[in-house]
């Protein structure tokens, strides 16, 4: 039987290590092209090719985001008190406990970094209002920009809307409160449908990589998990990986439809193959400590890494890692602050609205995912 209970495999932690990985690949890829990729306001017009490190970071995150999310909702749906509204406010904690101190983070180092001479735009409060809502890339004419230096804040909205969607259509399916979920689903379909259509060098296609997660979850947790299984998943985890990787054009091409099988694969494999492994767990530590600040990371990093990069009167590889360390640094404080409190905000909100305190404490480390 398929689980992610700690204890009994490596399954729960290796989808930590891909959280972190994921956030590291974003935080390092956007440190390097800020400080050498030719025509980048940062750069000083250096020569060096921009890496697409970034996008696979994005993809690791949709793909683990949408099974995790299976798994929230068919592992706590089995409790018949389990509402929509619950799952609802869990999200909403997720998110918004390191998102809104977020906003307010970038505009302030926005701010001092214009102060200082910085060349970046200025912001602008609609936008900042706009970004609060989630509304960043919503595809009508009202939709607003990403704030200020936090660019990869589009993806988060997607995601955002896509938890919505698919939370309301699965409570509808299994017929818990059918009026209010479908008008939920409806009213936050767009966006989604919006990241399914296929555009050269973008990202307008990542909800089928977030399904195809979703998916993975319950062929994962319909198996029949033996030993030997798992070892044939592990080989086709490292031939769809090593197709997937041979395939790619290094030009930004990440984000291609016909990319994500072999990369969705390797990932399934992966959590299936892990059902019979125990070493990941002699690295539990550092794994949870640098999971558990991966989207304060995702969030904050780049509205650090560009003014440091800007000032930093040495050369460019010792501003490179010193921007790293410092978004590294700054992203696990932040989240103490922050993220780190958002199951006692979920509670919080659930005993607000007459729901009770949090009941289910199994769930895995992995599942504080963007």
């Amino acid at each position: 039987m398929f689980t992610l209970e700690r204890s009994k495999n490596d399954t729960s932690i290796g989808l930590d290590l891909l959280r972190a990985l994921a956030a590291q690949m974003v935080c390092v890829g956007h440190a390097w092209n800020l400080t050498f990729n030719d025509g980048n306001a940062f750069s000083n017009h250096t020569n060096a090719r921009s890496t697409f490190i970034p996008y696979i970071g994005v993809m690791l995150f949709f793909v683990l985001s949408g099974f995790v999310i299976a798994y929230t909702l068919h592992s706590r749906s089995r409790r018949p008190e389990y509402s929509f509204g619950e799952y609802a406010i869990e999200r909403f904690a997720r998110i918004y406990s390191a998102y809104l101190p977020a906003l307010i983070l970038i505009a302030g180092l926005d701010a001092l970094s214009l102060s200082l001479g910085a060349p970046i735009e200025p912001n602008h409060i609609i936008d900042f209002l706009k970004n609060l809502v989630m509304l960043q890339g919503y595809p009508a004419d009202w939709a607003g920009y990403t704030f200020g230096t936090a660019g990869q804040l589009s993806s988060l909205a997607a995601e955002f809307h896509i938890y919505f969607f698919v939370g309301g259509a699965f409570f509808f399916c299994i017929g818990r409160n059918r009026i209010a979920t479908a008008l939920v689903a409806l009213a936050f379909v767009f966006m989604p449908l919006s990241y399914l259509r296929e555009e050269a060098m973008s990202d307008r296609n990542l909800f089928a990589l977030w399904l195809a997660g979703f998916g993975g979850y319950f062929i994962c947790n319909g198996m029949q998990i033996e030993r030997h299984a798992c070892r044939i998943a592990g080989i086709i985890a490292i031939i769809a990986l090593w197709y997937w990787i041979s395939r790619r054009h290094g030009d930004g091409d990440e984000y291609r439809l016909s990319a994500y099988l072999p990369f969705a694969i390797a990932f399934v494999c992966f959590c299936i193959a892990t059902q019979s492994t125990h070493i990941l767990a002699r690295l539990e530590r550092p794994i949870t400590v640098a999971a558990n600040y991966s989207f304060s990371l995702f969030l904050i990093h780049v509205s650090i890494i560009k003014p440091l990069i800007y000032w930093w009167p040495l050369s460019k590889t010792s501003g490179l890692l010193t921007a790293i360390v410092v978004a590294n640094i700054a992203a696990a404080a932040f989240a103490q602050l922050t993220e780190a409190k958002h199951r006692q905000l979920a509670s919080r909100l659930k005993e607000t609205f007459g729901m009770g305190p949090m009941v289910d404490r199994q769930v895995i480390g992995a599942q504080n995912t963007r």
